[in-house]
């Protein structure tokens, strides 16, 4: 068997599944790998949710490295593609590219041989992974917070991801559905008395629903003071906090460190590192508790597979990032989370579930905070006609702060 073509899709499509998250179109970037057989591979790129644009020529400067090539060879031909962009691509763009690639092979041996992918990763570790509902930001007036929980707790989740901020939901004036944030500031002295009155009023409504928090700094072009981010951790540790996210910009390794030592929620932070060296010297360092590799930018299946038992060999857990899936990836997540216990949390936006659920051939059903095993062979992904004609691809669609 060899491989013939390596196609990129863009898509596009509104979220509109979650009546608390912005309403707004976001995209991604799929991968099919083709060859001279009837199968094919489907993986994807997390970077096309950001810029999509970008996709196709990444892909068609890595394609020599594997036309005519086996792709049973799943690991040899990930080696050479970062081969090829070394020198400049060992984090970022090409990596995440490379990862939707490694997917797809993946994807493609598991249809080969007639088996979930997580079979090929030694088989699974347990019938069902915790998943929490990610929504997002806090919203304002904090009511609507409680109304969010509850519609989570409706929907089969136990556990949900909100934020240290708060945001109103505004209509935007252009395209139908689309919505936007927009964010409400407070005096210094205020905010963390507003922050603690809403998670008192959620703890009190729902007092054994698991709650976690973004403080999304790891892109933010002005992030918080350590300072602040321990001061959140303090106001907030009464709620029992599962872990606190991306408190600090991801370049801040010293910060992690005070911050993890003084912390009494763990600390989790790295959907935006690619590749194992950038977690090794937070794992090394104690600056996390939970690292959060995304299968789609990190390097593909194997490299998460390395990220992980990098980090149970320090006594860190996982909670694997999805916040950008729209299908293959969160499938292999899914496949991943199977095949490690130490994968303690699995990430879902609810706003994005009927694009997931369209692509996945096995329904990713949460059913009292847990979903269970994928039966599919391969990754159990697919992408069809109807599909690239439904989610045509609107330039200019990918997420921007």
């Amino acid at each position: 068997m060899k491989i013939t073509a390596v196609t990129p899709h863009l898509l596009t499509t509104p979220w509109t599944d979650d009546p608390w998250f912005p309403q707004a179109l976001h995209s991604t970037a799929l991968v099919r790998i083709e060859t001279d057989s009837k199968l094919d591979g489907l993986g994807e790129i997390t970077l096309g949710y950001f810029a999509g644009e970008s996709v196709p020529p990444l892909v068609e400067f890595l394609k020599p490295a594997l036309l005519g090539r086996d792709p049973m060879d799943t690991l040899g031909l990930a080696n050479e593609m970062l081969a090829q962009c070394i020198w400049w691509g060992r984090a970022g763009m090409a990596r995440s590219v490379l990862s939707g690639i490694e997917l797809a092979l993946w994807d493609l041996k598991g249809k080969a041989l007639g088996v979930p992918v997580y079979q090929l990763l030694g088989g699974k570790t347990r019938d069902k992974i915790p998943v929490y509902a990610s929504g997002g930001p806090a919203l304002w007036p904090t009511d609507k917070n409680l109304r969010k929980v509850a519609d989570y707790s409706k929907w089969g989740y136990r556990a949900t991801k909100l934020s240290p901020d708060f945001f109103e939901m505004k209509r935007g004036s252009g395209k139908k559905g689309q919505g936007r944030l927009q964010w409400v500031t407070f005096p210094h002295s205020k905010k963390i008395k507003e922050l603690t009155r809403s998670f008192d009023k959620i703890r009190h409504e729902f007092p054994d629903f698991d709650l976690l928090i973004d403080g999304h700094q790891g892109a933010e072009p002005n992030p918080i003071a350590v300072t602040e981010a321990i001061e959140i951790a303090e106001a907030l540790t009464p709620y029992r906090i599962r872990f606190y996210e991306e408190p600090l910009a991801f370049t801040n390794l010293e910060g992690y460190r005070d911050l993890t030592r003084r912390s009494r929620i763990p600390i989790a932070v790295g959907e935006s590192f690619s590749g194992l060296d950038q977690f090794h010297a937070f794992i090394t360092n104690q600056a996390l508790h939970v690292v959060q590799p995304d299968i789609g930018f990190v390097g593909g299946i194997h490299e998460t597979l390395r990220i992980i038992h990098h980090a149970e060999a320090h006594n860190v857990t996982t909670a694997i990032h999805t916040g950008a899936s729209m299908g293959p990836s969160l499938a292999a997540s899914w496949h991943v989370a199977a095949a490690c216990r130490s994968v303690e949390w699995l990430e879902q936006v609810p706003a994005a579930r009927s694009i997931q659920n369209d692509l996945l051939l096995d329904r990713f059903e949460v059913k009292d905070g847990f979903v269970g095993m994928p039966a599919a062979p391969g990754l159990g992904v697919r992408l069809t006609t109807k599909h690239l004609a439904k989610y045509k691809f609107v330039p200019n669609s990918g997420e921007r702060t």
